[in-house]
């Protein structure tokens, strides 16, 4: 009985592998995974399936050897890739989003930068080189109350009966609005590209009989993800803020 119960357990774990070998091809084959997958069960089936030739003594010495450093190295390559097909996205997925919320930032400031042009010139910018110039030498009006205005009053009424004043001053766009410090101009190019400008324009679209300013700042994934095989992205897709066929100044991560 016990030399009955020790050969049935030598065959115990070969099984295991032949079994697990034939899931692992059965959920590659039908379940969507990769090629990695696909070769690393096979090996496993195949190491399975030879491990019961061994037991049942029906391979040679020789035969032993080679196959044993032929899966050895095949089985260690196998493992490596197949991780390397589960970490890579999820590598890729941790680097879009600290990329994609950099570029975001930028497409929210140069938002900020066009509604302030819409708002002196009631229209946006068609370039940089005017959006810079309106942020770097433009002003804006500003409406101030002078005087003070009684607990038991409404600013209007204290205008109305001359206890305060309304005087229009122009602010500097710059140092006002924004307070921006040093050169502004690297505004215009995506994070992480080569200096890939946006790509911005601006126009005129008629909604509901009325004619509305629209403009819209994209910034593609070739360029976010320059240098990155685009295995994970499609690089025609990306981001963008505002719209040329709607008067949205949304980004489309919103």
């Amino acid at each position: 009985m016990s030399n009955i119960g020790k050969n049935i357990g030598d065959f115990i774990f070969p099984t295991i592998l032949v079994i697990g070998g034939l899931l692992i091809l059965s959920s590659s084959l039908f379940g969507g995974q990769n090629g990695f997958w696909l070769l690393g069960g096979s090996l496993i089936l195949i190491v399975g399936l030879v491990s019961i030739l061994l037991k049942l003594g029906m391979l040679s010495n020789m035969i032993q050897r080679v196959l044993f450093f032929a899966f050895i190295p095949a089985a260690l390559v196998t493992a490596y890739f197949a991780y390397r097909s589960i970490q890579a996205p999820i590598e890729f997925n941790q680097l879009k989003k600290k990329r994609y919320a950099k570029v975001e930032e930028r497409l929210k400031l140069i938002r900020d930068w066009q509604l302030a042009h819409k708002s002196v010139y009631r229209g946006y910018a068609p370039t940089f080189d005017s959006l810079f110039a309106f942020i770097n030498t433009d002003s804006f009006p500003v409406v101030k109350a002078l005087g003070t205005v009684p607990d038991t009053l409404t600013e209007q009424q204290a205008v109305e009966m001359g206890i305060v004043s309304r005087d229009t001053v122009l602010v500097s766009v710059r140092d006002s609005l924004f307070k921006l410090e040093g050169n502004i101009t690297d505004v215009k190019y995506i994070p992480f590209s080569k200096q890939q400008e946006f790509a911005m324009e601006s126009g005129v679209i008629e909604k509901g009989q009325v004619k509305v300013p629209v403009f819209e700042v994209v910034a593609k994934n070739m360029y976010i993800f320059d240098g990155i095989v685009p295995e994970y992205y499609d690089p025609k897709e990306g981001l963008y803020v505002g719209s040329m066929t709607d008067p949205s100044t949304s980004g489309n991560w919103e």
